[in-house]
């Protein structure tokens, strides 16, 4: 059986010398099998955040795929991409029967793994290409193959964390949690509330539409936090007084309810430390009260010893 590296060597010797036009033509049917599989595994998970993250990986291989197709379209207008005779950056399928907590961590896993190896591959053709234009192409497939490791590599330390901690969603208990990931963060409530299970409000400062984007089909309220006055947003001077909103949501609101706040670190250049731990602390002794979920992420170097110590006392920190 060939190993990682001699596979590596086959490639960049097939691939070295090949034309821009053949190079595009290559990635391109590599990002469509690519698409297809995350798609495949997507359709196979029951756990509704690696759902997601395989849905987001299949889009993203799409959308690369219709970005080379367009470099091709301008470069040969009359022309089509054709199969290149070389092998593929992306390794075998995988499939498991994502039965268990190990299941899913080998399937990240193994796709950390392949995605890791098609950013080596595109690094290493980057340099031996023998025309600018394919080095072009090849270092940023590069920084695509990576963008994706990262992306799997959050879902794989999120699970890993949980295991670790023998946290099980099924038991979860109501309370506060925390997280020094925006996205962690958000794979963990995917996991609340998805299927219908029950609903959440996100503040965060990312765009409303490209946060609700992310939660698909899931009940997912935004409100972002700006100084720029809008619908469904608030000013981050004012935002303690949120915490009457999200105690009204949290009793009349699912079974389950759950209440993201994404950027503590950024609310916290406008109230001092007292000022929103208070606002949290209420938070969260509401969840407890019924039966819901407070979850903020936050980074320890943004607070002194002191602060990050009382955060973490009330907030379970996950990951």
């Amino acid at each position: 059986m060939q190993s990682p590296g001699e596979y590596l060597k086959k490639i960049v010797q097939s691939l070295k010398d090949k034309s821009p036009k053949e190079v595009l033509s290559y990635a391109i049917f590599n990002e469509d099998e690519e698409a297809k599989y995350y798609l495949e595994l997507a359709s196979k998970v029951e756990r509704e955040s690696i759902r997601l993250l395989f849905i987001k990986m299949s889009e993203d291989s799409e959308k690369h795929k219709n970005w080379l197709y367009t470099i091709f379209k301008k470069l040969y207008p009359d022309e089509e991409p054709t199969k290149i005779d070389a092998p593929p950056v992306e390794v075998a399928p995988f499939h498991t029967e994502f039965e268990s907590v190990g299941g899913y961590l080998e399937a990240l896993k193994y796709c950390m793994q392949s995605e890791l190896f098609a950013r080596k591959t595109y690094e290493m053709l980057a340099k031996k290409a023998e025309n600018d234009e394919s080095k072009e192409i090849f270092a940023q497939l590069a920084v695509m193959e990576q963008d994706h490791y990262d992306a799997l590599k959050k879902a794989y330390d999120l699970m890993t964390s949980l295991r670790e901690k023998e946290i099980e969603l099924k038991n979860l208990k109501p309370g506060g949690y925390l997280f020094t990931d925006r996205f962690k963060a958000r794979y963990f409530l995917a996991d609340i509330i998805g299927k219908g299970k029950s609903e959440a409000i996100i503040f965060t400062r990312d765009a409303p539409d490209a946060t609700i984007k992310f939660f698909r089909e899931n009940k997912v309220r935004v409100i972002w936090i700006s100084t720029t006055a809008t619908r469904n947003s608030i000013n981050p001077a004012g935002f303690s007084k949120a915490r009457e909103q999200i105690r009204v949501f949290f009793e009349t609101g699912m079974e389950g309810a759950a209440v993201l706040i994404e950027d503590i670190g950024y609310l916290l250049l406008e109230l001092e430390f007292k000022k929103l731990m208070d606002a949290l602390t209420y938070m969260r002794d509401y969840a407890l009260l019924n039966g819901a979920y407070l979850l903020i992420v936050a980074t320890g170097e943004l607070f002194e010893r002191r602060e990050w110590a009382l955060l973490t006392s009330e907030f379970k920190l996950i990951s």
